[in-house]
């Protein structure tokens, strides 16, 4: 509840510094918010952590106990698997969540005295919050406030990306056609290019246009053949086969 209740004074300070409103102290205040909803997500992932590690252990101890046993509990042992195979998910996803993120802080902080790149970060930081929460109309005055006063940013096609998200989760088809188009052209192959390419289909199909769609997923396979979205892209083509 504390760090839903630090989320909304965050959004609200967001608000207040689109509109050119917020005071230095404001903006102090938003800026160290941030920093304590940072630390509650690395808890968090140092938690998730530690419940691998004592899943990898219960799995060990259930394998030695088989081993010694006629009989051993292959659904327990099944079961321990599936959960520590979802949480090594969860955490390679968080993973890449935050990666832009942690790389643009990386290289860019240190030769910013202004407080500019921080303001830059947390804008970022804030339109990202909205997307995952569902706020996709501030989602989208966020990431385009981002993308109109930092365009040359090394998040902007990051921003781009989460701008068609915002798009596609309300069905705006063509208009997140647009954008996840703009992040292929923006930087052909960047870190968001194949997840880009695999929305452009799924876009293009729920346009009714089979043909773009099967283009793109192909140009996906071809282009990054060794990723996630190219063998979802290979299934989403068996299935416009079989219509």
């Amino acid at each position: 509840m504390a760090s839903f209740a630090r989320l909304l004074l965050g959004v609200a300070a967001v608000a207040l510094v689109l509109s050119g409103c917020a005071t230095r102290k404001e903006i102090v205040g938003f800026q160290e918010d941030t920093q304590v909803m940072r630390r509650d997500l690395s808890e968090i992932k140092e938690q998730q952590t530690l419940i691998l590690e004592a899943l990898s252990t219960l799995d060990s101890d259930l394998r030695e106990v088989r081993a010694r046993t006629e009989y051993g509990s292959t659904a327990l042992e099944e079961r321990v698997q599936q959960l520590a195979a979802q949480l090594d998910d969860i955490l390679t996803r968080m993973d890449r969540a935050l990666a832009p993120l942690e790389e643009f802080v990386r290289e860019e902080a240190h030769a910013d005295t202004t407080g500019a790149t921080s303001m830059r970060v947390d804008v970022y930081d804030a339109a990202l919050n909205d997307l995952s929460l569902g706020n996709y109309d501030l989602a989208e005055v966020a990431f385009l406030q981002f993308l109109q006063e930092h365009s040359d940013s090394k998040l902007a096609d990051d921003a781009r990306y989460g701008l068609a998200e915002t798009y596609y989760a309300r069905s705006r088809f063509q208009d997140a056609a647009t954008e996840y188009s703009r992040v292929v052209d923006m930087n052909p192959r960047g870190r968001k290019a194949p997840a880009a390419l695999l929305k452009l289909g799924l876009c293009y199909r729920a346009l009714g246009r089979r043909q773009d769609a099967r283009l793109t997923w192909t140009q996906l396979i071809e282009e990054f053949s060794d990723t996630e979205e190219a063998m979802v892209a290979a299934q989403r083509l068996e299935e416009l086969r079989g219509q």
